[in-house]
């Protein structure tokens, strides 16, 4: 048996000047804005942050290291069906541009969630969603910690808490001393390294296999190119309507996130925050074109040469695909397979600086507000906490990514599972208040908890109950050895694993997608959340309408919604007295108000 690629010394010292050169940076800018050590510089940049950097950042902040590994594995275990979720994420930047942008931007807020307190007057629901958005960021930044992980271990062997240990520890260290400055401008380092990485993976990829009409056509063959199914079905993992409007739901917990937001307050106009999503647009659908055809031409690859290393027993996990075939590919180049795992790790640390420093954001100006102005805290020390809690919360995923190295399913699926079951019911009580002047804080969060209650439902019965996905069959020929241990389940087959030679399409295992309601499809989470939220808090609110006024300040509400409803911006008065909206309120202390 060929003894498995393995990195060279160029290909991990291009490794080690990845992880090495966002440390520079962040001492670098923490040097040089040492006599600007403010909460607002530190978290948003002095507010004075410039258009291409901030579109660069916010485009590897999401498309994070979970979508360079877990994207591939999808259309090579599953077909190519899964890049329609190009179509949702535009729409939902597109949509983006004309909600979130022009509130987010015109409060001036440094948290997403104070626009909850300002617009419904409520602690709780303040409190409510900023724990529960903080809790699926958190967990989230675990997940993507899994990538590096995985990558490495494949590639080297290197045991999988190393990987873990280092990408999380230079991510926290560059975060907490950069602050945004050092996260936006690390950003756009590793958007160069992932751009080339990408670029030159296809490139020699499609070389290897003979061409793109090859690559296609063995992928066609293979059955990679499945038709659409326009199934309306919401059990059917992957229709057109679960990747597109399903995907979209979903991915407005991208656009109106934390990082998100962050990053369009921190741009001094308007117009700008509104060309950084209109940007993002183009580039995160070009990102998500290449990285899925990525999966493609890994199947061609293995078809071309004879040996699907599933089949062989070499990988059991589908998210060792992509890791596992740069080190094929490029194993007569040295430091070549090192840029592609220097991608997979510049993914990762954009994702967990970008989100710690939220973490951060949120824990300023959404859990210790009150108490800091009760107590009258100083600049410094709120700066002094934020940076601290940087380390707290990274230190907190990391512990996380341990506990969840052994997820079923790809990287990608949870990812995404996880985006839409807590994000759609954020995003739709956000809707709900700014789509409606007369929905009140009663029917926030009842809309919210009843959205929560039922994804968390619907997310764990998935996990217990629901049925695998179907594996498309795998690649022919029997070129490779066979190497499954007898204690090691292969993903093709549905009994006790033997040594076997061959494998025909008949030993793939089968489902019916019309299982039960906990095989609805994983993209849709985000769609019923938003949809719970909206629908049940409209209801409660017109039940209890006399019992709070609508409100007054066109601000809160979406501008094209504004001459629908004839708000006259009357009400701007004590808010506008600190010189924006999102600082006060009428009746001063903010966590005494019922609710």
């Amino acid at each position: 048996m060929a003894a498995s690629p393995t990195l060279s010394i160029v290909d991990y010292v291009v490794i080690a000047a990845t992880l090495t050169v966002p440390l520079g940076m962040g001492v670098y800018l923490a040097v040089k804005g040492r006599k600007r050590n403010t909460k607002e510089e530190y978290l948003l940049g002095g507010r004075k942050l410039h258009v291409l950097p901030v579109t660069l950042s916010l485009f590897v902040t999401f498309m994070s290291s979970t979508s360079l590994i877990g994207m591939p594995a999808e259309t090579f275990t599953t077909g190519i069906n899964f890049i329609l979720h190009v179509i949702a994420i535009g729409m939902s930047y597109f949509i983006g541009i004309f909600t979130v942008v022009p509130i987010m931007h015109t409060l001036q807020v440094t948290s997403m969630y104070e626009y909850f307190r300002l617009r419904f007057q409520s602690p709780f629901l303040w409190l409510f969603v900023t724990v529960v958005g903080m809790f699926q960021k958190v967990v989230f930044t675990a997940v993507v910690l899994l990538s590096p992980a995985v990558s490495i271990q494949t590639a080297t062997g290197l045991p999988f808490w190393v990987s873990v240990f280092i990408v999380g520890l230079v991510g926290i260290v560059y975060t907490s001393i950069g602050g945004i400055r050092g996260v936006v401008l690390v950003d756009v380092f590793q958007a160069a390294i992932i751009m080339f990485g990408i670029f030159i993976v296809l490139v020699k990829g499609v070389h290897e296999v003979g061409g793109l009409d090859t690559t296609w056509a063995l992928a066609k063959e293979g059955g990679r190119i499945p038709p659409v199914d326009f199934d309306p079905d919401p059990r059917v993992r992957h229709s057109f309507w679960a990747l597109t409007f399903g995907g979209l739901f979903t991915f407005f917990g991208y656009t109106f996130d934390q990082s998100a937001i962050q990053r369009i307050c921190a741009i001094p106009k308007m117009s700008g925050a509104k060309l950084v999503y209109g940007l993002n647009i183009f580039i995160v659908s070009t990102y998500i074109i290449c990285v899925c055809f990525m999966g493609i031409v890994a199947y061609s690859y293995f078809a071309t040469i004879g040996c699907d290393p599933f089949k062989a027993g070499i990988l059991t996990n589908s998210n060792q695909v992509m890791p596992y075939f740069v080190m094929k590919i490029f194993e007569d180049f040295p430091g070549m397979a090192g840029i592609y795992l220097a991608t997979i790790f510049s993914g990762a640390l954009s994702t967990i600086s970008s989100i710690t420093n939220g973490l951060a954001a949120n824990t300023i100006e959404d859990l210790l507000k009150g108490p800091f102005e009760k107590c009258g805290t100083s600049e410094s020390v709120k700066l002094l906490t934020a940076k601290l809690a940087v380390w707290f919360y990274g230190g907190v995923c990391i512990g996380l990514a341990f506990l969840l190295k052994d997820l079923p399913g790809t990287i990608i699926q949870t990812a995404i599972a996880l985006l839409g079951a807590c994000g759609g019911p954020i995003v739709g009580t956000y809707f709900l208040g700014a789509l409606f002047p007369w929905t009140n804080k009663i029917g926030a969060i009842v809309g919210v908890l009843v959205a929560l209650a039922l994804n968390i439902w619907l997310s764990v019965g998935a996990t217990l109950y629901g049925q695998p996905p179907v594996r498309l069959p795998p690649a022919p020929g029997n070129s490779c050895d066979i190497i499954i241990p007898s204690n090691m389940t292969s993903p093709y087959t549905t009994t006790t694993p033997a040594i076997t030679s061959t494998l025909s399409s008949s030993d793939v295992p089968t489902a019916d997608p019309k299982g039960t309601v906990f095989d609805i499809s994983y993209q849709d989470y985000g769609l019923i959340g938003w949809l719970l939220a909206v629908f049940v808090g409209s209801i409660v609110s017109l039940a209890t309408c006399r019992m709070y006024p609508r409100i007054k300040d066109e601000r809160f509400l979406f501008p094209f919604v504004r001459p629908l409803w004839r708000i006259k911006d009357s009400e701007k008065t004590e808010q506008q007295e600190n010189g924006h909206v999102g600082l006060t309120q009428k009746g001063g202390d903010v966590w005494s108000t019922t609710l």
